[in-house]
């Protein structure tokens, strides 16, 4: 009997040892974790879990990216500052806080410089995008791929149908010294705030409206404390896949090329996304009964002149018009 179960406990260790040969060797050997500040049903993260799930594929299990959405990991400046500290590996911050840590991103926060998404994608896929990427490399980050979130406007908490309507609210902007001069110029208070906060803010009265995509303002529920959008569309959202230029080099060639691809893959994927998000979210607003209004547009290009103005000389007033006249 005791030589009976002897036998029978080999033979069951040795099927388990067996049976755990492919787990040991498909056991990742680098783990990567990625932040963003949007919910699991934005764009964001959509193209986040696919990036993750091409770098598994193109490594065979050897990378695994962890994905942490809705702020888990800090603030977008948070998350700048986690690549430099080597606390964070990767991240998908707005240009607008991107913009504090790589100064060529800056252009990109500029109002009304973009005439459509086509116009947006030529410019990021020509040249001009492939020097920012080597300037962010000095500055210890590297762009694997570049995402456009939607077209940016400006939701409350009461009625708003022209520019006179917002005059002297307070608004939540993003953490830029652009876009707070932008709103400034056009008579409003600008107060910026992190994302996970918004919703309470607005809420509580600490801030009367809000600017951004009109998919992040629905998705993150905004339109619950802030029904009212005014579609006036005065900046694209673009958004940068980082990741620390100082881990990606400390990476083998093979996961390096992984990683590189894997970024890559994921553009087209994210941009068709947003894109399809953007056209289905005004009906998803209707349906909710939310106001939805698409004010002259004149007075607020006629009001950010002073910051094109202001902000062009340091940026390069060649550069802009490049951009502006790029097809």
């Amino acid at each position: 009997m005791n030589r009976t179960c002897l036998r029978t406990a080999v033979a069951v260790s040795l099927l388990m040892g067996i049976a755990l040969v492919p787990a040991l060797s498909e056991a990742a050997e680098k783990v990567l974790k990625l932040g963003h500040v949007l919910d699991t049903k934005h764009p964001y993260h959509l193209a986040s879990e696919f990036f993750a799930k091409r770098v598994a594929e193109l490594t065979k299990g050897k990378v695994e990216v962890q994905v942490f959405p809705s702020s888990q990991l800090g603030n977008d400046r948070e998350q700048m500052e986690g690549l430099q500290l080597g606390t964070q590996d990767i991240a998908v911050p707005n240009s607008a806080v991107a913009g504090r840590f790589i100064k060529e991103l800056d252009i990109f926060n500029l109002p009304f410089l973009f005439r459509d998404f086509q116009h947006i994608y030529k410019v990021l896929d020509s040249k001009f995008g492939e020097d920012i990427n080597e300037a962010a490399q000095k500055k210890g980050y590297r762009v694997l791929g570049w995402w456009v979130g939607g077209s940016r406007s400006i939701y409350a908490r009461k009625p708003i149908t022209d520019l006179a309507s917002m005059k002297g609210m307070k608004i939540r902007t993003l953490e830029n010294p652009l876009v707070i001069d932008t709103w400034r110029a056009l008579g409003l208070i600008p107060t910026p705030i992190p994302m996970n906060e918004v919703y309470p803010a607005l809420q509580q009265g600490v801030v009367d409206a809000g600017e951004g995509s009109i998919v992040t303002y629905e998705s993150m529920k905004l339109d619950e404390v802030a029904p009212y959008f005014a579609n006036i569309q005065y900046l694209n959202t673009i958004i940068q896949l980082l990741i620390s230029e100082s881990l990606f080099k400390s990476l083998p060639a093979e996961f390096q090329a992984a990683i590189l691809q894997a970024g890559k893959e994921s553009v087209p994927f994210e941009r068709k996304l947003n894109e399809e998000a953007e056209s289905k979210v005004v009906d998803v607003l209707k349906k909710k009964k939310r106001t939805i209004v698409t004010p002259e547009i004149g007075p607020f290009i006629a009001g950010v002149q002073p910051v094109m103005e202001k902000h062009g000389k340091s940026i390069g007033l060649e550069k802009i018009k490049w951009v502006q006249d790029y097809k």
